[in-house]
């Protein structure tokens, strides 16, 4: 079984191989192409798939293509591809075909790839793909020496290149890990340790990496190659706890199937077996994967050294129906070798015979040493159950030949011990004894190697006590640090829910406030604007007039007794009162809903033409009273025609009573007394005016305005009388108020105030 054991190792030492270069050269541009190299060990076929639609659906780009600058680092335009994609797309291709073991077609995809760098003169990624024919190369043939030569090549040729230095050292680890490889591989034992060695100083230490992992990983399996257990175990361990770590699942079922591998040849199989039911829970995922095969095979072994040989059966079966087994036939015989072993420890003689025979044509066909040997152990023992004394001694004889050409110790004592049992069926007793003898010099020497694998244990015990005590002490600290970090959740926890409900409080009250605001201006819009048009109503002029003038009564008080420095009402009010005809009359012409409308849009068209300080306020049903500062000097006709410009403006296809009959008036209305008249008094002034042009206006049927204005001199006594309408009418008479209006007829105005 030895044998078989490193025929395992071997196939996993090319899947690993083919592993690290992958995950070292994922930086590819396009996630199509990530995605089709996670396949590439687990799935080629379906890796291969991508690659080839990647590279047939996108056209490829020249580098002065104007679509280039466009493109994002993650080539996300799927009508090209970019000569560096290609070569990605190519390299992927190429490594899923050589998995399904197609070597022709994977170098020919590496020329074309090599062909593409030269071209566009890609240095680098030249020099990745000719590491990667190399190793193809050397995993084909087996010639480590030209492999060698042709990486010494290789590195001449980036050391003239060199520039980043990131992209080199990527470059360098490549190259130093497949010479460490190669001479592995080599028997090269020292040289590789010292390949290895130069490969780990080109990987970044500053944060745990993939590449650390593949590093660990590969240098285990070189101290496993050469039954270096404590140091492979050390180096597998580091990987296996990265990858968790690095939360790599790909990278963990390879380094579990490595550490099942230990395991199994310390005869540890439980443990083994608990690796390997890791790596089957990851590729069980995928059925069609190669790797999956291996394991399973690896899983029978363990079974059949247990003596569990109906489990062992089971798995041998599923690797044969596995599709990827029919694929190589080195694995077909083994698998059939392994059958007949099994079949052969169940006493099932003719079904042994039956798969060793199967074995054997193939056999036939191929040079496999290794196998031939197991295959005539295999036929010894089976002439030996069947008393067929001269077959045992041929099909051993053999075996020894074989077995000491492979240097295989197990395999030829399993020949001496055959021998022996041979002689004895014959009676050749001394024979027999003579090969019992060389039976146990073989196990002895065998268990005087675990002897000094044990010493070496020993030697290191010392290292792993004292690691063992640095352990503990930091586990206490830990121990420490983790009782203050409950004792700091705890408090945390408990200032976050006094918190949280501070905030919920506090949250309540901003969503009442805000609620209540919200409610507020809707009561004081609801309250203070017209019910129709919208505009500001005579409720809040009635709410907002008075107070404003007893403040300038009092601040003109004051002003009087020197309390104030600057004079009061410096800057005059104008009050205009507006009367809109079209307004009393629209619901009689429109009907009552499209009056609505109407007024509604009114009043925002009046809305927006107001500008700040400016006020306008709906103060009956056909009436508006329009308040503005007289900073600037306007006269009352340009503010009349203002006022016309905004009524022509409002909806001008519509057909409505365009006229405009405007009466205005200043704040304070008597220059010499302020405070004579208030708010009432003020309103009814203007009254008058826009009586007065309304009057005019319904003769002569068109706009008019009317502005009063009191002479500078006018007496505070001639308007202190309880009737302001009737004081303002016998002032005009008396020429202390002045009218002034877009009609010239002032005797028309006496008689319109005589008549009223």
């Amino acid at each position: 079984m030895g044998s078989k054991f490193w025929v395992v190792l071997g196939v996993f030492a090319a899947l690993l191989s083919h592993l690290v270069l992958a995950n070292a050269s994922s930086s590819f541009t396009s996630p199509i192409l990530v995605e089709a190299d996670k396949w590439v060990e687990i799935e080629p076929s379906k890796a291969l798939e991508i690659a080839n639609d990647y590279l047939t659906n996108r056209s490829l780009s020249e580098p002065n293509d104007d679509r280039l600058p466009n493109l994002s680092r993650d080539d996300t335009d799927q009508r090209i591809r970019t000569p560096i994609s290609t070569v990605h797309a190519l390299i992927i291709a190429s490594q899923a075909e050589f998995n399904l073991g197609r070597v022709r077609e994977a170098l020919q995809g590496l020329d074309k790839a090599e062909a593409i760098t030269k071209q566009y003169h890609l240095l680098f990624l030249e020099l990745d793909v000719r590491i990667l024919n190399t190793r193809l190369l050397w995993l084909s043939d087996g010639e480590g020496a030209r492999a060698l030569d042709a990486l010494r090549h290789i590195e001449n040729d980036l050391e003239t290149i060199r520039k980043g230095q990131s992209i080199a050292n990527r470059t360098s680890y490549r190259i130093k890990i497949l010479q460490a490889e190669i001479a592995s591989a080599e028997n090269e034992y020292e040289l590789a340790n010292h390949m290895y060695q130069k490969a780990n100083a080109f990987i970044p230490q500053a944060k745990l990496s993939k590449w650390a992992v593949e590093y660990h990983t590969a240098y285990g399996e070189h101290f496993l190659r050469y039954r270096r257990y404590n140091e492979a175990l050390s180096e597998l361990l580091l990987a296996y706890w990265t990858a968790i770590e690095l939360n790599s699942s790909d990278q963990l079922a390879h380094i579990n199937q490595l550490l099942a591998q230990l395991f199994m040849q310390r005869r540890v199989l439980d443990k083994a077996l608990e690796h390997l039911s890791q790596a089957a829970d990851f590729y069980g995922n995928y059925p069609e994967a190669p790797i999956l095969a291996d394991v399973l095979k690896l899983m029978g072994d363990i079974y059949f050294l247990q003596g569990k040989y109906n489990l062992a059966l089971v798995h041998y079966f599923n690797v044969i129906d596995h599709q990827a087994t029919d694929k190589n036939i080195e694995k077909v015989i083994d698998i059939r070798i392994s059958l007949a072993s099994t079949y052969l420890q169940l006493y099932n003689y003719p079904l042994a015979e039956q798969y060793l025979t199967r074995a054997e044509s193939l056999l036939s066909y191929a040079d496999y040493p290794a196998l031939k040997a197991r295959a005539a152990l295999l036929y010894a023992g089976l002439a030996y159950q069947q008393r067929k004394k001269d077959k045992v001694i041929e099909h051993a004889t053999i075996a020894l030949e074989l077995s000491r050409s492979l240097n295989q110790t197990s395999l030829e004592q399993q020949a001496h011990q055959l021998l022996a049992l041979g002689y004895e069926q014959q009676g050749h007793y001394q024979e027999a004894l003579a090969e019992i003898k060389k039976a146990n010099s073989l196990r002895i020497h065998q268990q005087d190697q675990l002897n000094q694998i044990s010493e070496d244990a020993f030697r290191k015990q010392k290292q792993f006590v004292e690691q063992g005590l640095h352990y503990e002490a930091q586990d206490q600290k830990l121990k420490e640090a983790l009782e203050k970090q409950k004792k700091f959740q705890k408090v945390a926890l408990g200032l976050f829910f006094a918190l949280s409900v501070i905030a919920l409080i506090a949250f309540r009250l901003f969503y009442v406030s805000r609620r209540n605001k919200a409610e507020l201006k809707e009561l004081n819009d609801t309250l203070f604007s017209h019910a129709r048009s919208g505009l500001p109503n005579l409720r809040l002029l009635n709410a907002k007039l008075p107070s404003s003038l007893l403040r300038t009564q009092s601040h003109f008080e004051q002003w009087q007794v020197g309390e104030l420095i600057h004079e009061p009402l410096s800057d005059r009010l104008r009050f205009v009162m507006i009367d809109l005809p079209f307004l009393r009359n629209m619901y009689l012409q429109n009907g009552y809903k499209s009056g609505l409308e109407l007024e509604r849009a009114f009043g925002e068209f009046i809305r927006n033409k107001i500008e700040n300080p400016a006020r306008i306020y709906h103060f009956s049903d056909a009436n508006l009273l329009y308040i503005e500062p007289s900073i600037k000097p306007r006269t009352a006709e340009s503010l009349f025609e203002e006022i016309q410009s905004w009524v022509d403006e409002f909806e001008p296809n519509r057909h409505i009573n365009r006229i405009v009959r405007v009466g205005m008036a200043n704040y304070p209305f008597l220059p010499r007394a302020y405070t004579a008249i208030n708010d009432k008094e003020l309103l009814d002034i203007l009254l008058i005016a826009t009586y007065m042009a309304r009057d005019v206006s319904m003769k002569e049927s068109k706009s008019h305005w009317v502005y009063l204005k009191a002479i500078d001199n006018a007496p505070a006594a001639s308007l202190a009388t309880e009737d302001i309408r009737q004081a303002c009418r016998t002032a005009i008479k008396q020429g202390l108020i002045k009218v002034h209006s877009s009609s010239q007829n002032e005797d028309g105005f006496k008689k319109i105030l005589t008549s009223e």
